[in-house]
């Protein structure tokens, strides 16, 4: 079997990372690693995932970069840097999934491709009913309701569609989207157009463009998540700083890749920013 690492962009919200740790701990497989990439929390990340290494069968990495606002393109750049394994799964802080989630990935993955899931979003009540417990086991039937169970069901033949569609007929396509938290590639794809694209700082657009870029190299999106799926945890929103300023950079980068310059150019080879990374192991 393939060594899988986990990667997990952080920041703040150091409970929700428990739980996505817990619910890693409780899969039906384990990767050989968790690299926790934080974007310079303010709270003590150090101290916790201290705490929590006794409670899990895998390795961690802690890899910090400073504060220096939203830098999720640069973050998850730096988690891929440092994972010793080829198979690369992305899973957000605030995600915990079903038993068989991350054995989904691996399954249906092949070379070539990304696999991505879609995710069920939980209300705030849906949230603050969630226990340990129910994360442990990987069952959520009794929190959910029918109509979410329906929406990704309804994403998955969506998606199915898109992919034979792109295969068959619009071959320009690029559906289905990459879903930046909840997605599994191999680290050569992401070598191929030189991992996120470090110039989005501020909220959005990384991973649509990275989507794109990789559509562009000719790595598909395959959504293989019927009965499996992620659990989206509620939280307020994030604050939207840069968001305008990252679309036009987006709009840009689009016209540029249709020419075939789908390689970043601040990326997994050249940073975007000179600050110090901290590597922790544990």
């Amino acid at each position: 079997m393939q060594a899988i690492s986990v990667i997990i962009s952080v920041y703040n919200r150091l409970d929700y990372l428990k739980k996505a740790l817990i619910s890693i701990q409780h899969q039906s497989v384990l990767p050989s690693e968790v690299i926790i990439t934080d974007d310079g929390s303010q709270e003590p990340i150090v101290d916790v995932v201290q705490e929590l290494v006794p409670q899990f069968d895998f390795r961690i990495k802690l890899v910090i970069q400073e504060d220096r606002g939203f830098r999720l393109a640069r973050c998850k750049n730096n988690g891929i840097r440092v994972a010793e394994n080829d198979f690369l799964v992305f899973w957000d802080q605030d995600v915990v999934g079903t038993r068989r989630y991350l054995e989904t990935y691996y399954e249906n993955w092949k070379p070539g491709m990304f696999v991505v899931s879609y995710p069920v979003r939980l209300s705030e009540a849906q949230t603050q009913r969630l226990t340990e417990a129910d994360i442990r086991q990987g069952d959520y039937s009794h929190i959910l309701n029918k109509g979410q169970l329906k929406k990704i069901r309804k994403q998955f033949k969506k998606d199915r569609f898109y992919f034979y569609l792109r295969k068959f007929i619009l071959r320009n396509d690029t559906r289905p989207k990459l879903r930046g938290g909840i997605f599994a590639i191999s680290r050569a794809a992401l070598l191929k157009v030189n991992g996120f694209d470090e110039r989005y700082q501020g909220w959005g657009n990384e991973d649509d463009d990275l989507g794109r870029r990789l559509y562009a190299s000719g790595v598909v999106g395959f959504n293989p998540f019927y009965d499996q799926f992620p659990l989206h945890l509620y939280h307020p929103p994030y604050h939207t700083n840069g968001q305008r300023a990252n679309q036009k950079y987006y709009l840009k980068r689009q016209q540029e890749i249709k020419a075939g310059h789908y390689r970043a150019e601040y990326g997994l080879d050249k940073t975007f920013g000179e600050d110090d990374i901290k590597v922790l192991e544990f």
